[in-house]
């Protein structure tokens, strides 16, 4: 068993949104969109078919498609942090190899066992245990202290044996032998 507390802050959790929508076909995308408006606009420009002012609203168009998606999560963040009980305070989280992952803060607690993690990301500032599409349980790398290795191994452990082929029942596998 293992114990961390965490103590969330804007930045830690601006990078995990961060690299969730950029993890992501969309967030790609935007960027192609972005760079691909950057172009269009030099290109037009090159070709005569703009003028200077035509180019600076390419680039500014370009700019809102390449930056909007950073404010507006840096704007979560900051909003998730003031408002969110998991985040606005410290948080001590209980890592189990039979319990799974147990959070505890002021005014509230979440269970999540081993089961219903469905994967993990490593993000440069953060680590993210996903237990649902959109779910996550956020662990800023500087809170970990000494704890990192071994809770590190757990996560990949569990991650190893959830996604292992599931072996059939031999009672089953009898019973289906017998009948051919």
């Amino acid at each position: 068993m293992s114990k961390i507390t965490v103590h969330m802050t804007k930045e830690a959790l601006y990078d995990f949104l961060l690299y969730h929508a950029y993890s992501k076909f969309s967030g790609f995308l935007i960027n192609i969109l972005g760079f691909a408006v950057i172009f269009l606009g030099v290109f037009s420009f090159a070709a005569g078919k703009t003028g200077a002012a035509g180019v600076v609203l390419y680039l500014a168009a370009a700019l809102i498609f390449i930056g909007y998606t950073p404010m507006q999560l840096k704007m979560r963040a900051k909003k998730q942090i003031r408002i969110n009980p998991e985040y606005n305070g410290p948080v001590e989280y209980i890592f189990s190899e039979e319990e799974g992952i147990t959070a505890r803060w002021e005014s509230g607690g979440r269970q999540v066992g081993w089961a219903e993690v469905t994967r993990a990301v490593v993000a440069p500032k953060t680590i993210g245990v996903y237990y649902g599409k959109e779910q996550a349980l956020i662990f800023p790398k500087q809170d970990f202290g000494e704890e990192f290795l071994p809770v590190y191994q757990m996560i990949v452990r569990h991650l190893a044996a959830n996604s292992a082929p599931k072996e059939a029942d031999p009672e089953e596998k009898g019973t289906k032998e017998s009948a051919l």
